[in-house]
């Protein structure tokens, strides 16, 4: 091929990428690597999901963060676990005249409280009326209505917004042993506070929901079973000296339901 085939070759296929920008600028926008550090992106955590604004002259591009899922060796075994590098998935393009990208999260920020706003007012006409009916006693004849799962919550059931989970340092109430101890925990934002429920037996069911912080769940602390005994730092079997046979430790079981 001549030199002259390679550069016309080349102009053209250049001609065709920048018309399909103009005709879709939105794949552009996704063309572009993002979350690189660059001066022009604004990140802000909002319910505790990563935000990326980017800035590009005449627009503002939102996106938000979102976490593959792959199978880890841990410990315990191998798990399904979030990755830490979040992929990022584009939301909208602001292009209003003197758009930035402070601008724009503080946007976003506000109308997600005016819709949170919105969602608790509609709930509490929705349980005034509830309650009004059953005083009038239109509901007698009916089995008794379940609580709200916002109103559950119990020793072994907790009601909250998901705002952290991962290895969490404990105090050891152990005598003779290390004043703190790692362990598996999620915190959650709940009615009387923040909550930190604790048991390596979560990971298994924030992978199978594939919960998001930011999402408001119901934890439920079942039973207990038996698991084998594992050393974390070498990850090796945990042998009684006795038996010689690997040491079971006790972990409890868990389940998570997602609350709209």
């Amino acid at each position: 091929m001549s030199l002259f085939n390679l550069f016309k070759q080349a102009a053209a296929a250049l001609s065709g990428e920048r018309a399909d920008i103009q005709r879709n600028p939105e794949a552009h926008a996704d063309a572009i690597p993002v979350g690189t550090g660059a001066d022009n992106e604004f990140h802000m955590q909002i319910d505790g999901i990563p935000n990326l604004f980017r800035d590009e002259g005449d627009r503002v591009v939102h996106f938000v963060a979102e976490f593959d899922y792959r199978i880890q060796h841990t410990a315990f075994g191998h798990k399904l676990l979030p990755e830490v590098v979040p992929r990022w998935s584009m939301v909208r393009t602001y292009d209003q005249p003197g758009v930035t990208p402070q601008g724009v999260a503080e946007e976003v920020v506000r109308n997600g409280r005016q819709e949170a706003a919105g969602d608790e007012r509609k709930s509490a006409k929705s349980d005034r009326a509830a309650q009004a009916a059953a005083e009038a006693g239109s509901i007698a004849s009916e089995p008794q209505a379940k609580p709200r799962a916002a109103e559950a919550s119990s020793s072994n059931y907790t009601v909250g917004k998901l705002l952290e989970w991962g290895e969490m340092e404990f105090p050891n109430r152990k005598p003779g042993g290390k004043p703190t101890y790692t362990s598996f925990a999620v915190k959650l934002e709940t009615s009387a506070g923040e909550k930190i429920l604790q048991g390596e037996g979560l990971k298994d069911v924030l992978a199978n929901t594939r919960c998001v912080l930011g999402e408001r769940v119901g934890i439920r602390r079942l039973h207990k079973e038996k698991v084998p005994a594992f050393d974390q730092k070498t990850g090796r079997p945990i042998i009684d000296r006795e038996t010689r046979q690997q040491k079971l430790w006790d972990r409890w079981v868990w389940s998570i339901n997602r609350i709209h």
